[in-house]
């Protein structure tokens, strides 16, 4: 995975069910390779779905270097902590509906809008949004309706 050249899965893909853990393998396999570029494997949203399976950013780093497929790295962070279909509902429901809280988040939200270059897009509201917008996806107007 060579992240200095492309983006890793949207935040919206997943594995097993569960939003972001594609996002994350990728961030984590470029970041084994020394090829995460801008992107940081084990701080921002992964670092929720590292406590999502109980696990540390060092401990899910052996996992992705332990299992060279994600089907593999799925069954490893299932077997430490295994989840139902109930938690993992609950999961991508906060984390694809998940906006900033007060008012210093949302001028957060804003000025990385703008740094990406999608200033104009007050219609984003959604970190998942976000995130594809600025890894170039298309979001269409008004963002992905919120389930």
């Amino acid at each position: 995975m060579n992240l200095t050249e492309g983006a890793p899965r949207s935040p919206y893909d997943a594995l097993g069910g569960i939003t972001f853990l594609p996002r994350t393998i990728d961030k984590m396999r470029a970041h084994i390779a020394g090829t995460a570029g801008e992107y940081n494997a084990k701080a921002g949203y992964s670092t929720a779905l590292f406590e999502l399976f109980g696990v540390s950013a060092d401990e899910f780093e052996q996992i992705v270097r332990d299992n060279p497929t994600d089907e593999g790295v799925l069954r490893a962070v299932m077997a430490r902590k295994p989840l139902s279909e109930a938690e993992i509902e609950a999961w991508n429901q906060r984390s694809m509906n998940r906006t900033p809280t007060d008012d210093a988040g949302w001028a957060r939200h804003w000025k990385m809008l703008e740094d990406a270059g999608f200033g104009d897009r007050k219609d984003i509201r959604t970190m998942y949004d976000r995130l594809d917008l600025d890894d170039g996806r298309q979001v269409p107007i008004g963002g992905r309706a919120p389930s």
